[in-house]
């Protein structure tokens, strides 16, 4: 049987995350881009649960566009509180592509 996954074990450390770019230093658009590639997961998996059809319940048309942005809004919290590491990799990647592109130029 196996066991379950702790938290600690999926979660960065503060030393990781005290890695990451600076917002408004120079990687301020790869850090952007790390945290929205993480809200738009958190949202997919939270849609995947099934939460905007939990809040769009009985509520029609107006209920199921509304909900789809209240899983967003907690999506965008998830991913500010409680980050996956995965925007860090998005972050890294996207940071050698700009260093790359800029060494060509030069």
């Amino acid at each position: 049987m196996t066991q379950p996954i702790s938290a600690r074990t999926v979660m960065p450390t503060a030393a990781e995350l005290s890695n990451r770019p600076a917002i408004g230093g120079e990687g301020a658009q790869a850090s952007d881009i790390g945290k929205r590639f993480e809200q738009m997961l958190w949202t997919e998996m939270l849609s995947y649960a099934g939460l905007d059809k939990a809040f769009a319940q009985d509520g029609g048309q107006a209920a199921e566009t509304f909900s789809r942005y209240v899983v967003e809004s907690i999506a965008a919290d998830l991913a500010e509180s409680h980050p996956m590491g995965l925007g860090e990799a998005v972050d890294r990647s996207v940071a050698a592509r700009q260093s790359t592109q800029q060494d060509d130029v030069a």
